[in-house]
């Protein structure tokens, strides 16, 4: 089988993070995706740093890969004329531009129905396309602070905290991915077009998840609680002997009597954690959390983490290492699953990068992300039927 969104055509006009993962989630699902820059300009993530590979941005090598790369100023008729002869033969039109910004480089919604009737639209953005906060640049940061997020990161007492991974651009940028797939769908049902509108700040508020419907069905707001959880005890980090840490979620009474009976037997003075009433059920836990914290951080400080480890995995418990970057990409499981894969770059030569989480049961492909404007002459002659001399007018009063 193809993959699953093979002869999918998208035009992308996004930068940066969240609209270029994902286009590279729907170029790893099969999309043909056309990234459209400015000319001698490009992706302004072309230009972040601290890491380049001869030259190229680690960061734009990261996002934008399994895609094709031209160069259109969509300021000139010209660029406009080109920009509505591919939305005519595509599928999908993807931008990352605040609301103000579309009619003036002709990507509204209705300008793209005028030249394809069944195009689905995706705009993502900081706020959505409507309310007080729509025209307001928004990045990651403010997203996540105006979302929840940074209020229950850390612990109680400190300042507030900003995750380390850019959880408002990546979420946001599934998101977006998602909305696009379900307007495919319906599209194949009705043959409709449709408009699809993600706000940054929105998914925050869809990701607080359980805490916020705490809030709104108790009235009490939540606070940071560190490594632990408000409710599903025993949970949390802990330093082991030789100053390791290892992360464990007692999800289920059933793990919490597993976690007991297994301190009880390998850490002496513990045998009678398995009758304590203080953390005989759930609320017994949530009642006394300080004093189960207590006792799990002189537990686990008696072993190395690797005996934890092997422990965790004889008792079944769930708990884990609490790893680095390199040691998450390093791990048995990460590499087998195919999680960090090779890609070949005509400059930047072959260099590794994270793989496709979603697995299809097809063969991956990971293309380089284009350099800048790579595409352009054969997009333009193969998809548009452009001559040579016709494509190097345009390139001659910079439309390319």
């Amino acid at each position: 089988m193809a993959m699953p969104l093979a002869g999918v055509r998208v035009i992308d006009f996004s930068q940066a993070l969240a609209g270029p993962f994902a286009m590279r989630t729907l170029g790893d699902l099969g999309a043909e995706v056309i990234k459209v820059e400015q000319p001698g300009i490009g992706d302004l993530s072309r230009k972040l740093g601290p890491h380049f590979l001869s030259g190229e941005s680690a960061y734009f090598m990261n996002v934008n890969r399994n895609k094709k790369g031209i160069t259109l100023d969509l300021r000139k008729p010209e660029g406009r004329e080109i920009l509505y002869k591919l939305v005519a033969i595509s599928d999908v039109v993807m931008d990352a531009f605040r609301p103000a910004v579309l009619p003036r480089l002709g990507l509204d919604y209705e300008s793209l129905r005028k030249a394809n009737g069944s195009i689905v639209s995706c705009s993502i953005s900081g706020f959505g396309q409507e309310g007080p906060y729509k025209d307001r640049p928004g990045f990651d940061g403010i997203i996540q602070a105006m979302g929840g997020g940074m209020s229950v990161t850390g612990k109680e007492g400190w300042p507030p905290v900003y995750m380390g991974f850019p959880i408002g651009d990546l979420a946001g940028g599934y998101a977006a991915a998602i909305g696009i797939c379900a307007a495919l769908t319906g599209r194949g049902n009705n043959g409709e077009g449709r408009r699809v509108d993600v706000s940054l700040l929105d998914v925050q508020i869809a990701l607080q998840a359980h805490l916020g419907q705490f809030y709104l069905i108790s009235g009490d707001v939540p606070k940071p609680i560190g490594s632990s959880h408000p409710s599903n005890l025993p949970a949390g980090a802990y330093e082991c002997n030789d100053g390791k840490w290892v992360q464990i979620h007692c999800v289920t009474q059933e793990f919490h009597e597993k976690l007991m009976n297994l301190l009880a037997n390998n850490v002496i003075g513990m045998e009678y954690l398995p009758k304590d009433v203080r953390f005989a059920t759930q609320n017994d836990r949530i009642a006394n959390r300080d004093d189960l914290d207590q006792v799990l951080n002189t537990a686990f400080r008696t072993k190395p983490r690797y005996e934890w480890l092997d422990l965790f995995v004889e008792g079944d418990i769930p708990g884990g290492p609490v790893n680095s970057i390199a040691d998450a990409l390093a791990d048995p499981q990460i590499q087998i699953r195919n999680m960090v894969v090779e890609v070949d770059h005509p400059k930047a030569g072959r260099y590794r990068t994270a793989g496709n989480p979603i697995k299809m049961g097809e063969e991956e492909i990971f293309n380089a992300p284009p350099m800048l404007g790579q595409h352009t002459d054969e997009i333009l002659g193969g998809l548009l039927g452009y001559s040579v001399q016709e494509i190097q007018n345009l390139k001659d009063i910079k439309v390319l």
